[in-house]
């Protein structure tokens, strides 16, 4: 069995676990190249929300998380992460959430087709905006 010290180390050492929401932006936004004003463009968020995403005044919205996931086109992994570092998660008890992960998972980055099936599975009151 290990030491609890051995377990700390292992479990500290990934940036990616022990990063913020924020943080963890700024990773992605390195990983992917991606300069801020092009990225806030790509995601269709405005420069005030991004402002407030990255100076963590106010907590993304899932439809937020949503556009930012779709505009860097994240992996299944990442785009979890990032999910998490902002207190959510697509349930797999949620069709809601089910179809989002079908987009993901399947890495079709494409906002009008994910509407488009939000709106197929009863959900035109919670497309992506």
């Amino acid at each position: 069995m290990e030491t609890i010290e051995e377990f700390i180390l292992k479990h500290s050492k990934s940036k990616e676990k022990r990063s913020d929401f924020t943080s963890y932006l700024y990773y992605l936004l390195d990983k992917y190249e991606i300069d801020n004003v092009s990225f806030y463009k790509k995601a269709d968020i405005s420069r005030q929300v991004y402002s407030s995403l990255i100076s963590n005044k106010v907590n993304p919205s899932l439809n937020t998380l949503i556009k930012i996931i779709f505009a860097l086109k994240l992996t299944n992994h990442e785009a979890k992460y990032l999910l998490k570092k902002a207190n959510y998660t697509l349930s797999s008890s949620s069709n809601y959430s089910l179809v989002i992960r079908y987009y993901i998972e399947n890495r079709i980055f494409d906002i009008d087709k994910l509407n488009e099936s939000l709106i197929k599975y009863g959900y035109e009151d919670r497309i992506i905006k």
